[in-house]
Order: structure tokens, then sequence, then C-alpha cells
């Protein structure tokens, strides 16, 4: 058979979204073939004792029964073990389909266009995450042979996807659009140049209309670009964009794994943690805390129609799941019911980061999208120990987490791809620059080399269309008062912004060639900050009106992340300075008498403690709203830079004026400081404070009392 692919047209009546989500109002192109026996297999449908039950079912996975029901999914949810529903019948493949006819019927098509707030939980996100139980029952599906062909099993797990004939988010000209992750047990891995599989090669293979190639058990999946509809994307020179769909069960032997009762176990404790209620509150103080700052997850799939979906509780795999329970705890204090269900004896997030993790292992042989979004969770976590650095596992983590981001492609641009979802390719774009950003203020936190590399990825910046929108509407009175109505409209698009000037700062200071050119060269430090300073100028005077720095008399008092995007900024200027302070300690006596090079110094100098000013100025008008709200981890760290930067300009004072006006600065930033990391319990400005204080002490230095 050449396709396995299905091809619908739109029934002439009207079908209302609800309708058409719950599949009534399709018609295939052609009667749909007899009915066929039910091959012999592990399980017979027609024994309503074999047959799998009705959450099995709802779940898409493996009813496991030892003796007698329960099973064992039912059994570890403490559910009611039913078999009341009657078994959905499956839409067979037509033989006719292939041929040509079909696919011009649905070309012609007119587009439809759905109404989707009226759907529930969207199938999108249901086959995006559904993934956690494909470690059981790896041999194949239900119903089907063990036996059977590699064809027959990619036939049986296209019927199976629950987004196979139901969804409206995935609907383009009539022809079904399916996400690179809408197989519950196939991960989609992106096929290099360099591989045992070429992407040149590739493009010769014979594609269905799916645009899939079975071979064995793995199928390849091409990518069309939406200029060149008829062929691959990289016809014109540019390497074809080609991912492998693997079966699961060929990783089923992977080490190191987690075995799967401990899973369940994990699974057990983290339902017995919350009840319902407490969960879905917990997933609505993520999306309103953290989300709008790191947009990792698609709030969309999340909440079809406005509010967070009960279903979630059982398609989010337990990486995710855990992950968003432990980064969500530390706003408890602002839910109405979790501030007195949960603030007495709330459940330890290193527990539920630790089952994140464990779970993160089992899904890495076989990643989805899901298992990133919970790599960047978990460093996101606050730290263990407020007065101690990240152990070098954090870094690694890192590293982990950008090789899972190209083996996933999110390194390439997807916007002209025709052969995923608008949705999809949005989300790829905002998970590669989630990825970024951690790798790039992590490595300068920690003084390590970058994972990401700026030709190695062709990603275009973000723009307005890829985020989704403000989740507070702000023309509502509902909006309460300690929250920012503007927090989530442009944070993670300037962060993006501002984090590539600083990846630009770091390849061309800090690598070791960098550092070996321009560390004893002063002239070519300059050249080189001239466009680097612009940047940083243009990105400030770039910010709207609620985020611009230095405003007089300000003081935040709302529950606003936007701070740490301003000391971002600051400390990506810093970092530009430190480059430029390096080669004015090796100059030359012949250099120190250059007036070009004086007047060079005496400006960076300037300028390095106006940096120092703002700093300072920025930390003493920090509000207890501010400090209490979602930080990302690497700002921890550059408080600790500044009180580095403070110390270098102190050390290196040119007079005793100099020394005074930097020893007030001082002064001032350790008061600040002493304040702020008193007044949060996530330790943000504590190492920051250690660090000073030793510098300090080992400086003998003295400072005048403040106030």
């Amino acid at each position: 058979m050449d396709s396995h692919s299905h091809h619908y047209v739109h029934a002439q009546q009207s079908v209302s979204p609800t309708d058409f989500y719950n599949g009534h109002g399709l018609a295939l192109t052609s009667p749909p073939p007899p009915v066929q026996p039910v091959q012999p297999g592990p399980r017979s449908y027609k024994s309503r004792k074999y047959r799998p039950c009705d959450f099995c079912r709802a779940r898409q996975v493996a009813c496991k029964i030892d003796e007698s029901p329960p099973c064992n999914l039912c059994s570890a949810h403490g559910r009611d073990c039913t078999f009341l529903e009657r078994p959905k019948k499956k839409r067979r493949p037509n033989p006719s389909i292939g041929n040509g006819e079909a696919s011009g019927m649905a070309a012609s098509a007119p587009i439809q266009h759905f109404d989707v707030s009226a759907t529930p939980l969207s199938p999108g996100f249901i086959a995006q995450f559904n993934h956690e139980q494909s470690y059981n029952g790896l041999n194949g599906h239900e119903g089907l042979p063990a036996h059977s062909s590699p064809d027959q099993l990619h036939l049986s797990q296209t019927d199976a996807s629950p987004i196979f004939n139901m969804d409206p988010y995935l609907l383009s000209g009539g022809i079904r659009i399916a996400p690179l992750d809408s197989q519950t047990t196939r991960s989609a891995r992106f096929i290099g140049e360099t591989g045992e599989s070429n992407p040149y090669l590739l493009k010769y293979y014979k594609y269905d209309t799916n645009d899939e190639c079975t071979i064995s058990k793995l199928t390849y999946r091409r990518i069309k670009n939406s200029m060149n509809q008829d062929g691959l994307s990289g016809e014109k020179g540019e390497p074809p964009v080609v991912f492998m769909l693997a079966d699961d069960s060929l990783a089923q032997k992977g080490e190191p794994r987690i075995e799967d009762d401990v899973l369940q176990k994990s699974r057990m404790d983290v339902n017995s943690m919350f009840t319902e209620q407490e969960a879905l509150r917990l997933i609505g103080l993520f999306l309103r805390f953290v989300y709008p700052y790191f947009p990792i997850l698609s709030k969309s799939e999340l909440c079809p129609n406005g509010a967070v979906s009960p279903s979630v509780l059982q398609t989010l795999p337990l990486s995710v799941l855990s992950a968003i329970y432990a980064t969500s705890l530390p706003f408890m204090l602002y839910d109405d019911l979790l501030s007195t269900t949960l603030i007495h004896s709330p459940p330890p997030s290193h527990q539920l980061f630790r089952i994140t993790w464990l779970s993160v292992i089992q899904e890495l042989h076989t990643p989805r999208l899901a298992t990133l979004q919970a790599c960047l969770l978990l460093l996101q976590r606050a730290p263990t120990n407020r007065y101690t650095t990240d152990t070098p596992w954090k870094m690694s983590l890192v590293g982990w987490t950008v090789s899972l981001a190209h083996s996933l492609g999110l390194q390439k641009e997807c916007s002209d791809w025709s052969s995923i979802p608008t949705w999809e390719m949005t989300l790829r774009k905002r998970l590669f620059y989630g990825v970024f950003i951690m790798d790039k203020w992590a490595s300068l936190g920690a003084g390590m080399p970058s994972h990401i590399k700026t030709d190695d990825f062709d990603v275009l910046p973000l723009l307005d269309s890829d985020l989704e929108p403000p989740s507070l509407d702000l023309n509502s009175n509902t909006i309460p008062g300690f929250l920012e109505p503007e927090a989530d409209s442009n944070h993670f698009r300037l962060l993006t912004e501002l984090t590539i000037i600083l990846s630009d700062i770091m390849d061309s200071y800090y690598t070791i060639r960098a550092t070996q050119r321009t560390s004893k060269n002063f002239t070519l430090s300059l050249d080189l900050a001239r466009s680097l300073r612009k940047g940083l100028t243009d990105w400030k005077d770039s910010l709207p009106p609620s985020l611009s720095m230095r405003q007089a008399g300000r003081v935040d008092t709302r529950i606003s992340g936007n701070p740490s995007l301003s000391l971002a900024y600051i400390v990506a200027t810093m970092t530009l300075f430190r480059a430029l302070l390096r080669p004015l300690e090796n100059l030359s006596s012949a250099e120190e008498q250059d007036r070009s090079i004086v007047e060079g110094r005496l400006a960076v100098r300037a300028g390095a403690k106006e940096c120092a000013k703002e700093v300072v100025e920025f930390v003493e008008n920090l509000g207890r709203g501010a400090l209490d709200a979602f930080w990302h981890s690497w700002s921890r760290a550059n408080f600790a830079i500044a009180s580095s930067f403070l110390m270098q300009l102190l050390v290196t004072s040119q007079n005793d004026i100099e020394t005074n006006e930097i020893n007030g600065l001082v002064a001032r930033w350790r008061w600040a400081m002493r304040i702020g990391s008193g007044s949060t319990g996530n330790g943000l400005m504590s190492l920051g404070l250690l660090r000073l204080d030793g510098l300090l002490l080992e400086n003998g230095a003295s400072h005048p009392p403040v106030g």
C-alpha cells in the first residue's frame, strides 16, 4: 500500500467545533471498507473481560489485568475499573486513496475556520504529552499481533492517535497536519548531515501523502517548505529537513533507565500530595507567575477555554507535571485555597524535582518536547543552598538540554514549514530560545564556555506572532492589584534580544582565542565594543514605559518578574566593561602616554562607574513584590557578578577621590543586599552578599556608615 493516510472533506452541512472534535460531520472521500475481523492478538475486543477498561481506553494505553479487574493503571490511580463505554470504531484506510484523486479533492476543498473556544482540551495537546505509558506494552498496540509488519504497526499507530480524525487546530485546506509529537509510541529525531542517515539520500525515498516513509520500524518524515509544496525544504542547495520517527520499542533496553514500578510509585506519590482542585490551582499559579516570563508550554493547548482543564492532570507526563508543581509552590500564598490547605505543611519541592529527574532519565531515550520542557524547569529551580554556587551538575544538565534540543531539531528555523501546525512552530521557536537563554546566562554565571554556537542555528528572532496573547485582560476589572498587567507582553522577547547581544559580547571577548586577542589590546577591545555598546543602548531605548529603568521615585510593589530583565541588562553591560578594563592593566609606557588611549581609559572607567551606580539604584528600589516574584535561576549569579564588578572598580581606583566615590557605592550596595537577602526566602542576593563580605574582609577595606 502506497499510503497510510486518510483524507477528509468537510460535509456540506455546518458542523460545530464541538461536534467536529467528537468526530461528527466527517465524511471519507469514499465509503469506508467493510470492517475486517479482528486479527488474533494479545487481547480480543469481543470479550468484555479482556477488552481495555474505560480509563485505559481514554488514556490510549495498554490495559494490564493480572487475573481480574482492576487493571494496573486503575489500581495506581485509585479509580474504578469499569467497562461501560462501547469501543469506538476505528477508521480503516481506503485503498483507493494515494492515486492522486483524493489528494486533488482535498487540495481543492476550501480552508475551514473553526471557533476553537468551544472545544475541550485539544487533542493536539493530548498527543503531544500522552506518551508516559509508552514503555508499557512496547511490542505493539492492543488488537495488533506482535508479529505484525512495520506497515501494519505504523497504520495502527496512526489510527490510534487521538489527533488523527478530530483536531480542528491541525487542518489546512481539509488535509490533516500532524505534529511531530502526534504519535504516542514514536519519537521524532532530527536527521543531521553527517550521521548514518543521509538527508540527501532520504529525499529520493518514496513518501506517502503524509510525507512519511516507513522502513522496518523506522519512519522518516520529510518537512516541506511553504514556498515549495512539491518537494523537500532543501531542494535549492540547503540540506533537506527530515526527521526520523523511531518506534519507542527500539529503546526499551536503553540504559540508564528507571523501572516501571518505580515510576508508577512516583506517579502515585505525586497524586497523593494534592487534591484535584489543589493541583489545578498550582498549574494556574504557574501560568500566572512563571509562564509570562518563561513561556515554554503551549498555554492555548493547556487552557483551550481560558481555564485549566482537569484532563491535563492525566495527559501531562509525570516529568512536566511534577516540575510545574514544584515551581509553583513558592507562590501558593497568593491563592485563597492553597494559602489555607497547603501553607502549613507544603509538599517538599525537592521531592517533586527528584521525581521530575527520574522521569526525564526514562524519557531521554525517546524524547519529546515535553522532555525538554521538564529539563528547562529543572534548570530554573531555586538553589538548595543559598550561600554556595551551583555544582558542576548544573552546567552538565545545561549541556544535556542543549543536546536534546538539537536532537529535536529546534535549531532549525521552522516558520516556513508547512508540514507541522502553526502552534507547534511557535512553541518550537520559544523552546529553542528558552534553551538559548538558559545556556548563555548559565555559562556567564559559571564562567564556562557556551554550548550553543552562532553558526549552529538559524532560528529567526522572536516576533509578536510567536508569543501567545497576554493571560490577563487589560480591560478587565478583576486583575488583582498585586499583579502587573503588562508582565507577559514583552518580557520573553526582550530577554531573547538581550541574550543575543550577550552572546555576541562573549564571542567577542571571552572565548579562549578571543581573550588572547583582546586582553592585551586596548585599541582592538574598544573597536569591538562600539557596535556592542550601541546594541545595548538601542535595546534599552526600545523598552516600553512600564519597563524603563531608573525611573525617579519608582519602587516596585507589585508581583512582577520584570526586574530580572533589568538586572540582566545591567550585568550584560558590566560584562562588556569587564572586558574593556582588562587591557588597561597591561598598557605599555608608550601607550600610557598616547592621548587617544588616555581618553579611552577615562571614558571606560566613567562608563563602568555609571554602570555601578545603576545597579546600586536598581537594588535600592526593589520592593517586596519584586523580590517575591519569579526570577530566572541565573539571576542569583548576576547579583554576585555585580558584587565582583564593584570590588574590581574599588581595587583599581585611580586616586583618592575615585576611591571614596566607589567606597560609597559599595557601602550602599552592601546595605541594600542585606535588606534584600533578608526579605526573601529564595536567597537571591545571599551569594552576592557573601562574596562581597568576603572580598571586603580580605582587602581590609573600610566604609563610611550608610544613612
